[in-house]
């Protein structure tokens, strides 16, 4: 199940990281202050944040695998081309096993994307809006 935050054209303010848990920092465009709260974090990848990050679409899915639009290699990546065959099984059966961890509940994946700005992908235990 996708489930959208109603996070379209806040602004990206910030984050903070700590242990394995990660606070999304935003401003709506009514401007109010909103938290993101991300527990059990497995992966995290933040590219691009700079001043200014305009949200187009804030995501997050559970009990399914997206088929489009998620960069799995963001969040795990995998083996430089020249390594030996066994590293790329090993790669692909770990991909596989964080797949079927979101199919079964027991992660779930966040998707920020940007109208300008910072791209957010992330895997976690739970995902709280405040």
């Amino acid at each position: 199940m996708l489930d959208e935050l109603p996070l379209h054209d806040a602004t990206f303010d910030g984050i903070l990281l700590k242990d394995k848990n990660a606070k999304l920092h935003f401003t709506t465009v009514k401007g109010a202050r909103r938290e993101v709260r991300l527990s059990g974090v497995d992966a995290l990848h933040l590219s691009d944040f700079r001043e200014g990050n305009i949200v187009v679409f804030t995501g997050v899915s559970s009990k399914e695998v997206p088929q489009h639009g998620v960069d799995w290699e963001r969040l795990y990546p995998s083996p430089h081309p020249s390594a030996a065959e066994s590293y790329h099984n090993d790669w692909r059966a770990h991909l596989s096993s964080k797949q079927e961890a979101l199919r079964s509940g027991n992660l779930m994946l966040l998707q920020v994307v940007p109208a300008h700005g910072a791209d957010l992908l992330a895997t976690c235990r739970t995902v709280t809006f405040v």
